[in-house]
């Protein structure tokens, strides 16, 4: 196939191979992962649609964007923000192909798309009290739960916690032990002082993980399958995850007093708007906040 005519899927393969080298140095694997469905999502399609292998670079039109949103949330069932995620990867694929000229038509000129807000699941303090003390049948399901107690008393996700080596533990200036580290996801610098669950925890693992790890963490699917049982075995009707680990983390400290800015370091976040999302303000906090309003405002009556 001639450079000019060459194919949506050849040139997406290429990329593909040109993100899969970079791995490990200046891309992450779980992105070059999501290209990878991507991919396989757009071959179905084009195969599925227009009943051909590849479909040449400068014919696409805007319907076949639009077709391949619309195929992904009624014919793939993908939620709304799984397909504002692949139309991402698209659109950067096809911009790519445009800058080296092989396309002239722009298909995402009149795609409009955005995040959908979901509701962070949190866990209250109660709840999280009631998973420290959850009984625990076998050795996977304690070292499990310690895992997501480490995430809701750090932030840290899970990625972020299964990459900690022992040298990310260190006594910072204020002589108290920190997680200093980067988040796998951004590159952006977090570090966290080791509350006393945490710091417990590292040092009840010492020495038991591979290779200079701090921690041996299971798979997530292993994790999320032993966090559900545990969740049930709290009842907790929030469905137990890393995620909700860190979401817990940060709606706690917020609820303390933690300034936003603050939480938005330890988190490791590049824009604050992203810290934002985890501001839920609980009851407790609104109760709080009253009762030392009403004590300034005693002095005005009628």
């Amino acid at each position: 196939m001639k450079k000019n005519s060459l194919g949506v899927l050849s040139f997406f393969a290429k990329h593909n191979s040109e993100f899969g080298q970079m791995v490990g140095y200046s891309r992450a694997k779980d992105t070059y992962a999501r290209y990878c469905v991507v991919f396989h999502h757009l071959e179905r399609y084009i195969r599925e649609r227009y009943g051909k292998k590849d479909l040449r670079l400068d014919t696409l039109q805007a319907s076949f964007v639009s077709g391949f949103d619309t195929w992904l949330r009624s014919k793939r069932g993908l939620a709304p923000n799984s397909v504002w995620g692949y139309m991402i990867m698209l659109k950067h694929v096809l911009t790519l192909a445009r800058n080296e000229g092989l396309m002239t038509v722009n298909p995402f000129c009149s795609y409009v798309n955005s995040y959908c807000p979901v509701d962070r699941g949190y866990l209250s303090e109660e709840e999280l009290a009631r998973v420290l003390k959850v009984p625990v049948k076998t050795e996977m399901e304690e070292r499990v739960r310690d895992l997501f107690l480490f995430s809701a008393f750090t932030g840290l996700s899970y990625i972020d916690i299964r990459n900690l080596r022992v040298e990310n533990v260190r006594q910072f200036f204020d002589g108290h032990w920190w997680v200093i580290t980067r988040r796998q996801k951004t590159r952006v610098e977090s570090n966290v002082r080791l509350l006393d669950v945490p710091l417990r925890l590292v040092e009840k693992y010492r020495g038991t993980a591979p290779e200079g790890l701090l921690f041996f963490v299971p798979s997530n699917s292993c994790c999320n399958k032993i966090l559900k049982r545990l969740g049930e075995r709290c009842y907790i009707q929030t469905r137990l995850t890393f995620h909700v680990g860190r979401h817990t983390f940060a709606t706690m400290a917020l609820n303390k007093g933690m300034p936003i800015e603050t939480l938005s370091r330890i988190l490791g976040h590049t824009n604050i708007r992203t810290t934002q999302i985890y501001a839920k303000i609980t009851n407790q906090k609104i109760s709080e906040d009253m009762t030392a309003l009403a004590k300034k405002m005693k002095g005005l009556r009628l």
